[in-house]
């Protein structure tokens, strides 16, 4: 359920826990760099709300997408490199926004990573 504004959101509507990960860049012995996902909050409770989904033809090629939106409470530290993985399904951090501007709930505009 999305945040509306006049309309109040409940936080027992965030009944979905989510795993949210990291990119950690580190280096083997070769000096090579190595890149992997820590997890930076595990069980984290949100809510999933199921945006659009579909296929699109770019050139020659066909692009499946899911775009989602997770309803979260605040944290700092939320930034567009994260994954977010729901039920084995992985997520892509497209873009966050404080819900009305204060520092109580975030919306992560997210898009299915294959």
């Amino acid at each position: 359920m999305t945040y509306r504004p006049g309309k109040m959101f409940r936080v027992g509507q965030m009944r979905d826990r989510i795993t949210v990960s990291t990119e950690v860049q580190t280096q083997d012995t070769a000096g090579q760099p190595i890149v992997s996902l820590s997890t930076w909050l595990a069980d984290e409770p949100a809510s999933y709300e199921y945006i659009s989904g579909g296929e699109t033809t770019r050139g020659r090629q066909v692009e499946a997408g899911i775009q989602a939106l997770f309803i979260v409470r605040y944290r700092d530290g939320y930034r567009t490199q994260m994954k977010i993985t729901m039920s084995g399904q992985a997520y892509g951090i497209v873009h966050v926004v404080p819900v009305e501007g204060k520092n109580r709930y975030l919306e992560l505009h997210c898009k299915a990573v294959t």
